[in-house]
């Protein structure tokens, strides 16, 4: 019989099939779920054709008609049919996040194709053609791939050196946003700076030098600058980091371990009224010898160079007017802040995911713990899954479990960090793993943004400036209470007992009408309570479009 015709009955015999599909699998399929039955399924002769799924896809029941017809008419004993679970096999790790069917062609334990996709007339070829090269290669007439099933095909490659491709562009890409986001930052802080100190220039002195400050002081005079002020500080650290940062000698062990735990020497120079000149390049021409040739004999006399003990540095002067507002920062915090304000923090780079509002219980709780919670920097509800133009509901989930009404389109959008603003500050258990939690994209989001670069335009749409800022409560106006007033009166009645029989009548009529008044009162309460009973039936009509998914779509 053709196999155009074994095809097409192949798949009229699916069709009636029914419900007896599973049945005809698990008959004409061998199970394989964990690596010893993968194993041992390799050792059998002839051509193996392995159907790969994963636990949230899986296997291709729709083929299975045609596999058998195929195998009855074309392989008998030569072809051996099985599904094979990549979850727990661990040959097959490379396929576990994929969702398209993927068929595997083995012989004598080596690969020999790799097939995506339930195309049945392509598979049925590929078999044909595979069952013929098996029947050459044990006659010896043709040499079969040298390849292990671990590893990739010819097709395979392509696409992952594509892939790969691909990444390190986006990688490429963030780190140039990252960059310019960082040089932005520091452009601003040093303007802010020069408004208030463009005529000085810090410097640090470390323990060991010391004691040449007069060598300091002679070497920078005749260049027109000064020495304004010297104090001893300990950096501490924290402020170690920052200035390893923008002099990484001073991250060397020996150096950062003396501006740690002992009192190094601030310095801030000054230029002198009459001088021309930028300070910043005065001061290291004076003491760094900028401008110098690498041979000169000059730069031997420099005070960096004779400050030096061994390896480790002795003196530190900013390179730049960038340089020089991170060094003030560290070294004058209190004079800065008496004139400037502190920076703003730096928003980490991060993308956005969406939800289903109905998992919100199953995300929050998930970003509640210790490994996610410090990534999470935004969140709220939003009324559908439009990226372009979002709708904010409520921003937090208090505020969205009190609303009466909730519908499947609803969502619930995440602000997610996925690296540091300034990593190389970070302690190394505060660092964390590129790219989005894995354990949110197991919960499979609606959206999640292409890289930093799109989630930082998308988060901006989504969480504007003042987001976070709390929201401001219209005061309540204070209800009188009735029975605050007739508690007075009884006092007063208590305290003037010879008060004549009229003001008593009087009293009482008062009593009558303030009792009237606190039983239409508690039947307001009751009412309200009734109101209140309706909101809690109303709720519970709409509990299954809050925590459970949207029905399946009829076809």
């Amino acid at each position: 019989m053709a196999l155009t015709s074994a095809v097409a009955n192949a798949a009229a015999a699916a069709a009636a099939a029914g419900a007896g599909k599973k049945a005809a699998q698990v008959q004409l399929q061998a199970e394989l779920n964990t690596d010893d039955e993968w194993n041992k399924f390799l050792t059998r002769d002839g051509l193996l054709v392995v159907d790969v799924y994963s636990e949230w896809c899986g296997p291709c029941i729709g083929m299975v008609g045609n596999l058998k017809k195929i195998k009855v008419e074309l392989g008998g004993d030569n072809l051996h049919l099985a599904v094979a679970k990549s979850d727990t096999i661990e040959c097959l790790k490379r396929f576990r996040k994929r969702s398209e069917p993927t068929w595997m062609f083995i012989a004598a334990g080596q690969l020999l194709n790799v097939v995506f996709g339930a195309d049945a007339p392509r598979i049925a070829r590929t078999i044909e053609q595979e069952l013929r090269n098996e029947e050459l290669a044990k006659k010896g007439e043709l040499e079969r791939p040298k390849r292990a099933p671990h590893e990739l095909t010819t097709p395979e490659q392509e696409v992952a050196n594509a892939q790969a491709k691909i990444e390190e562009e986006k990688k490429a890409k963030e780190a140039a946003a990252i960059e310019a986001a960082r040089f932005a930052r520091r452009e601003a802080r040093a303007k802010r700076m020069e408004m208030h100190f463009n005529d000085i220039c810090p410097a640090l002195m470390l323990p060991h030098a010391q004691k040449h400050l007069r060598k300091i002081t002679d070497t920078i005079e005749p260049f027109g600058v000064i020495l304004a002020d010297k104090c001893p500080i300990v950096v501490g650290k924290e402020g170690a980091k920052i200035l390893s940062v923008e002099e990484p000698e001073l991250g060397e062990p020996n150096a950062a371990a003396a501006i740690i735990e002992r009192p190094s020497l601030a310095l801030l120079f000054k230029k002198m009224p009459d001088k021309e000149g930028d300070i910043i390049e005065l001061t290291r021409r004076a003491l760094c010898g900028d401008g110098l040739a690498e041979d000169d004999d000059a730069r031997k006399k420099l005070p960096t160079t004779e400050l030096r003990d061994g390896n480790t540095i002795g003196l530190y002067v900013p390179k730049d007017r960038h340089e020089r507002a991170a060094v003030l920062d560290v070294l004058f915090p209190k004079m800065v802040g008496a004139v400037v304000e502190p920076a703003p923090p730096s928003a980490p780079p991060h993308v956005l995911l969406m939800f289903g509002a109905w998992q919100r219980r199953a995300v929050l709780s998930l970003v509640g713990l210790p490994p996610l919670a410090a990534r999470l920097l935004r969140y709220g509800f939003f009324a559908d899954a439009s990226v372009e133009e979002p709708k904010l509901l409520c921003k937090t989930v208090d505020q969205y479990e009190m609303r009466p009404e909730k519908d499947y389109c609803e969502t619930i959008v995440l602000m997610v960090a996925v690296g540091l603003a300034e990593p190389e500050l970070a302690e190394p258990e505060e660092l964390f793993p590129d790219g989005p939690p894995e354990e949110l994209l197991t919960l499979g989001p609606l959206h999640v943004s292409a890289d930093a670069v799109v989630g930082s335009e998308e988060c901006a749409r989504f969480f504007p400036p003042g987001y976070s800022e709390p929201e401001r409560k219209p005061k309540s106006k204070s209800k009188k209470k009735k029975k605050r007033r007739r508690a007075s009166k009884e006092e007063n009645a208590e305290e003037a007992p010879d008060h004549t029989q009229s003001t008593e009548n009087g009293e009482a009529e008062t009593n009558g009408d303030t009792e009237n008044g606190d039983e239409g009162e508690e039947n307001g309460d009751g009412e309200e309570n009734g109101e209140d009973g309706e909101d809690e039936e109303n709720e519970e009509q709409h509990a299954d479009k809050a925590t459970s998914p949207p029905p399946p779509t009829p076809h």
